[in-house]
């Protein structure tokens, strides 16, 4: 089992030794005549690796907000960022770097990461800093800190005020800014409970990782003032993978439902990384209640249905905000930090059918239909 990092900013703030003091934007390099590129120069940090669908959501959104602002062209959004972490244009220069901290998270792998992307950053010299999710806003984010880099982050779950970023989501006060996941959790069980009428009780299942535990906190907040549709009966959070198999298991026999979060940073006996792909298909294989879940990528594994936090809209909303810093000169520093709004109610029929849960008569609650489950079909 992977225990929780201790003093993750702290961590973060001890990892600046590993490089140079300072960050400046490529504007401001001194450069001049044919030497000198207008074309704005974008670092992206995804704190996950390619193949995980959380992250193919959020580029999909940084896409289509390129398009929309005139980066990119429709042929040229096609294969953006999609086989290698380079792409340019007559507008843009843009890089992309992968943290992979799902499958290795330990302090010595999440140093190494850290301190390799952030030379990377210092030698691109980009005009703005975007990053993805918690892991890279929190070491790669500290890094570049009251700089001249304007940074925008995507994805933090639970407030960003956490890694010492900004100073408040109004104002932040410094040179970052984003766009953080506030969680549908409660319109996730409202859905399953409009589905399913006859469920009462659920239990929380994940693993535990920097992405999960805020989520964790927040439903056992939220169902200690009563204010869901279900009785949280019991939680497991944890990275090892026979323990996580256990406790799914014994959920089936106690409550009417699982709150599914991340499962993504399980571990086997043997300490090797367990895809979360290859978890959900023993999940699916295994398991028979309903469960909700609180992002897509849960419903396109396999799992019944989400009030989606969308990563699409994730990151297309940092990069409406990173737009206006480039093209107006905004100041991260009073850029109120935003969440976005809730994305589509997803229910995969699949699993409906698999759980025998008839949808006829709730055709009209459920906005768009998932008919694959890709951990399945591995």
């Amino acid at each position: 089992m992977t225990a929780p990092m201790p003093g993750r900013r702290g961590f973060a703030l001890r990892l600046a030794a590993l490089a140079a003091a300072s960050a400046l934007p490529h504007a401001a390099a001194g450069q001049t005549g044919a030497a000198a590129d207008r074309r704005r120069r974008i670092f992206i940090v995804c704190s996950y690796d390619r193949s995980y669908i959380w992250s193919q959501q959020t580029q999909r959104g940084v896409n289509a907000a390129l398009r929309r602002f005139g980066y990119v062209s429709a042929a040229e959004e096609t294969g953006l960022l999609a086989e290698q972490d380079g792409f340019e244009n007559g507008r843009i220069v843009l890089r992309k770097a992968w943290m992979d901290t799902k499958r290795r998270d330990s302090r010595a792998d999440i140093a190494r990461a850290t301190a390799r992307i952030t030379a990377e950053i210092k030698a691109f010299k980009p005009d703005l800093l975007l990053l993805g999710d918690d892991n890279a806003a929190n070491f790669v984010g500290n890094q570049f800190v009251d700089t001249g880099l304007p940074i925008v982050f995507w994805g933090i779950n639970g407030l960003p005020l956490k890694y010492g970023l900004i100073q408040r989501m109004d104002a932040p006060g410094r040179n970052v800014t984003g766009v953080w996941q506030s969680g549908y959790h409660k319109e996730s069980l409202d859905l399953l409970k409009k589905i399913v009428p006859s469920a009462q009780t659920f239990a929380i299942l994940a693993c535990d990782s920097e992405s999960t535990r805020p989520n964790v906190k927040l439903i056992e907040e939220m169902s200690a003032r009563g204010a869901l549709p279900l009785r949280l009966v019991d939680k497991a959070v944890t990275n090892s993978f026979e323990q996580w198999k256990d406790r799914a298991l014994d959920f089936a026999g106690r409550v009417d439902a699982i709150y599914m979060l991340n499962h993504d940073t399980l571990r086997d006996r043997d300490g090797n990384h367990v895809g979360y792909l290859t978890a959900g298909r023993w999940y699916l294989e295994n398991i028979r209640i309903p469960e909700a879940s609180h992002e897509d990528q849960f419903v396109l594994e396999g799992m019944l249905l989400t009030a989606n936090d969308s990563g699409f809209n994730q990151g297309q909303l940092a990069f409406e905000m990173a737009h206006d810093i480039l093209s107006r000169g905004l100041s991260p520093a009073r850029m109120a930090v935003r969440t976005p709004e809730r994305g589509p109610y997803m229910v995969n029929r699949q699993r409906a059918q698999a759980l025998g849960v008839d949808l006829e008569d709730v055709l009209y609650l459920i906005d768009e239909l998932i008919d694959r489950s890709l951990a399945l079909e591995r």
